[in-house]
């Protein structure tokens, strides 16, 4: 069954129409509220411009104002005038008698001696610099050096208790030669063992004496250095 409508209740047809005045009413109420806005803004401006109002620059004359001079510094005081001292005259003949000094005061006061000379103790001679470097060294008396070396072979008791334990080495000592040639000062520098350090040191000590070190032609003591050796066969 098709269901027709009316032409008088048929509002389809009058959409557009209505629409399009709408739309014409819209655009003109915005287009009346931009148009107010900017008369207003130009109105307000025009009066704004219409109350400023411009000052002239006025130009002030400078006015000089005379400059005082200072004032002159009061004058110097005159210094006080000092007063004149009395002179007292003395009679050169008039002879003044020493009172005499009371005898409690003479055995009170005490007696100055004066002071003895103290003596001055001379410095006792310290002993001579042993040198390193020398025109002429010390020399063992008995061959030189191969001599000294032989020494030494016979001389040296080989400690027991290095024996056992196989010890063996050599022993840096260092004595000073005096200028009669005796040996001085036997130091043990770098050692291996106790034990062969002091035979080191007592076959130095029992060595005969030396030829000594010269210094410009005159007997001086030298610091020699000397290494031992202990070898085991």
């Amino acid at each position: 069954m098709e269901v027709k409508k009316s032409p008088e209740a048929d509002l389809e047809k009058y959409r557009a129409t209505w629409l399009m005045i709408g739309y014409v009413v819209a655009l003109s109420i915005v287009f009346i509220a931009l148009e107010w806005t900017s008369q207003d803004v130009e109105a307000d401006t025009d009066w704004a411009l219409t109350d400023l109002v411009f000052e002239e620059e006025l130009d002030i004359p400078l006015t000089e104002y005379p400059v005082e001079a200072p004032p002159s510094p009061p004058p110097p005081l005159d210094p006080p005038l000092a007063k004149p001292e009395q002179l007292t005259l003395v009679d050169e003949d008039l002879q003044i008698e020493e009172a005499p000094t009371p005898l409690s005061e003479m055995v009170d006061s005490p007696v100055t001696t004066a002071p003895q000379p103290v003596k001055q103790e001379k410095p006792q001679p310290t002993e001579e610099e042993a040198f390193l470097v020398v025109d002429e060294l010390p020399e063992f008396p008995q061959g030189g050096i191969n001599g000294l070396m032989r020494y030494l072979t016979q001389h040296i008791r080989y400690p027991l208790i290095a024996q056992k334990n196989r010890i063996q080495g050599r022993v840096l000592c260092q004595f000073i030669v005096n200028a009669d040639g005796s040996i001085a000062d036997v130091q043990v520098l770098s050692g291996v063992h106790p034990a062969l350090n002091t035979e080191a040191q007592r076959v130095l000590r029992a060595m005969p004496r030396w030829k000594p070190g010269k210094r410009e032609g005159k007997p001086v003591r030298v610091r020699y250095t000397l290494p031992v050796e202990f070898r085991l066969q």
